[in-house]
């Protein structure tokens, strides 16, 4: 409370001298000294507050913590409701998550596109999943909690000691020998596991699914130093050979890549031109360009940091740690190129990218890049290939889209879709987890 100043009649202004004839003292610098009352302070503070300076012992902090809470509980629920007005109106907007296409010039692409009804209506989002971040939770979530389905390893050892392999879908024995084949490309760090759904759906269809595993996503420990972030043609091959010696009545063999295995699909398929294997490819969340600025250099650096370790993981450390370590001191060092302490040691994707060309078995990053990056083929794919690609995907990003739209132009073999919500890989609809 401020009391207002009030001086005494002797004290007044102008006045030179008081009562007794002394000289007056200077006056205030201020009009007004503030005098506070504890009594009529502790009546303006709440009296948790006022539990908390000890006046009305411990029960005022928990007064206090009572008041926060609520608090953050209005907060969020205020938040959610806000959440769930937003989730409503993208979900009932007809317009809201339909694709665009861009169609290439190629009457045989565009009847192909045309009959194709999923590609021209809106995805139709849990009302949950409306949004980038919670479209991953929630694919986090269904590799946890989804039941694994059965596979059956085929192993193939390559020519200079390594090892990949084919997981065939065990569901699919009950389908005609003829049945159509597709051939699916993983992820980074991908295995059999993480297409469980896809298999279900695509046997339930009359697909036979085999899964194509590169060097180090077999589950045990590498055969020789050596592995590709992106997978080998020559490595493809074997694989290719595999599927087409155990069904040689299949009457079609199709492609379907997403992330990492995009890139050696369209890198494979440009290789081969108008002999490709595949009768037809899906490329699902596609990085493009992978040089130096390229899809390595353009993660959200949280999700960057998650792949970083889990291809570190994947790759490096655990049973594949000594190994690597005798190629460091011997074919490394002999090579000068970099070790597996410079490897284990990167703290971007790109970085560990850019060391990586020894331990993939090139003599530089140039070779590597010239042997590997899928733009350097991309325009002589003959194979029809559907691209699609998500507005709200924070590793496979817009921009890597925006940089390489034109390979999408002229009469050629491929079409791309892009989609405003599905983030990497998901692209979940309805009621359910379904993609």
């Amino acid at each position: 409370v401020l009391r207002p100043f009030r001086p005494r009649p002797h004290e007044a202004w102008g006045h030179p001298r008081d009562s007794g004839g002394s000289p007056r003292r200077s006056a205030p610098s201020v009009v007004a000294t503030p005098r506070f009352s504890g009594k009529r302070h502790a009546a303006v503070v709440p009296n948790a507050l006022a539990g908390v300076a000890g006046a009305s012992g411990s029960g005022g902090v928990l007064e206090l913590v009572t008041l926060v809470a609520r608090a953050l509980a209005a907060a969020l629920a205020a938040a959610f409701a806000a959440f769930l007005a937003s989730a409503w109106r993208k979900k009932t907007s007809k317009d809201a998550h339909r694709p665009r296409i861009r169609a290439p010039a190629s009457p045989r692409m565009r009847s192909l596109l045309a009959a194709t009804p999923a590609l021209h209506r809106a995805i139709d989002a849990p009302l949950l999943l409306q949004s980038s971040a919670m479209q991953l939770l929630a694919y986090l979530l269904k590799q946890r909690l989804d039941p694994p389905e059965r596979f059956e390893r085929e192993t193939i050892s390559t020519p200079d000691g390594g090892e990949i392999a084919v997981d065939w879908h065990g569901d699919a024995d009950a389908l005609p020998t003829d049945a159509p084949v597709v051939a699916v490309m993983h992820t980074l760090t991908g295995t059999a596991r993480d297409f469980a759904s896809f298999a279900r759906c695509a046997t339930e269809r009359g697909f036979r699914v085999a899964v194509l595993l590169r060097r180090g996503h077999l589950g045990r420990p590498l055969k020789t130093p050596r592995f590709n972030l992106l997978g080998n043609a020559e490595d493809l091959d074997l694989h290719v050979a595999a599927v087409k010696k155990k069904y040689p009545r299949a009457r079609k063999l199709f492609a379907y890549a997403e992330s990492a295995g995009t890139g050696l699909a369209v890198r494979y398929a440009g290789e081969k031109g108008s002999s490709c294997a595949f009768d037809a490819m899906t490329m699902v969340c596609p990085g493009y360009d992978t040089t130096e600025g390229g899809a390595f250099s353009r993660f959200e650096p949280f999700l960057d940091a998650h792949l970083l370790k889990s291809v570190k993981n994947t790759f490096l450390f655990g049973a594949n740690e000594q190994t690597w370590q005798t190629w460091s001191a011997n074919e490394a060092a002999e090579k000068r190129c970099p070790s597996f302490d410079d490897l284990a040691n990167t703290v971007t994707m790109a970085e560990f990218q850019r060391l990586a060309y020894g331990a993939e078995g090139f003599a530089s990053l140039e070779e590597y890049h010239y042997a590997t990056n899928p733009m350097g083929t991309v325009l002589e794919i003959e194979t029809p290939t559907l691209v699609i690609n998500a507005d709200d995907d924070p590793v496979c990003t817009p921009s890597n889209v925006d940089d390489n739209a034109f390979c999408f132009d002229g009469a050629c073999a491929r079409a791309l879709v892009r989609t405003p919500i599905g983030t990497h890989c998901c692209f979940y609809e309805g009621n359910t987890l379904v993609p």
